[in-house]
């Protein structure tokens, strides 16, 4: 489980990284990406599917950012919307797609 200090809880905050935020997405996930303290929100739409297969694109979406939590800046704000494309899918092709974006991103911190 993720960190209370490290999601987004406020509708106002929500509604901030959506309209400032930078938007990046790929088949499986969408982000938008704001300056300010690392934080994370997780959306599923139902256009994902049942409440079972969002709450599953949810903890896949939770589970690469808390595996990855010390590899993503600290100044960074950042929403994660499963797409339709995420029903069926294994969690390792959702974390390479993932990753891959947050690098295009430039979310993550710099490897000297």
């Amino acid at each position: 489980m993720l960190k209370r200090k490290f999601r987004l809880r406020k509708k106002s905050s929500i509604k901030e990284v959506f309209a400032e935020g930078k938007n990046y997405s790929v088949k499986h996930v969408a982000i938008y990406v704001l300056k300010g303290p690392k934080r994370f929100g997780f959306i599923a739409s139902k256009k994902v599917g049942n409440s079972v297969q969002r709450n599953r694109a949810k903890r896949i979406m939770r589970e690469v950012i808390r595996l990855h939590l010390l590899e993503i800046r600290n100044d960074i704000q950042i929403i994660l919307i499963a797409r339709v494309g995420i029903k069926g899918v294994s969690y390792l092709e959702v974390e390479k797609t993932m990753m891959n974006m947050l690098k295009r991103a430039n979310a993550l911190i710099k490897r000297v």
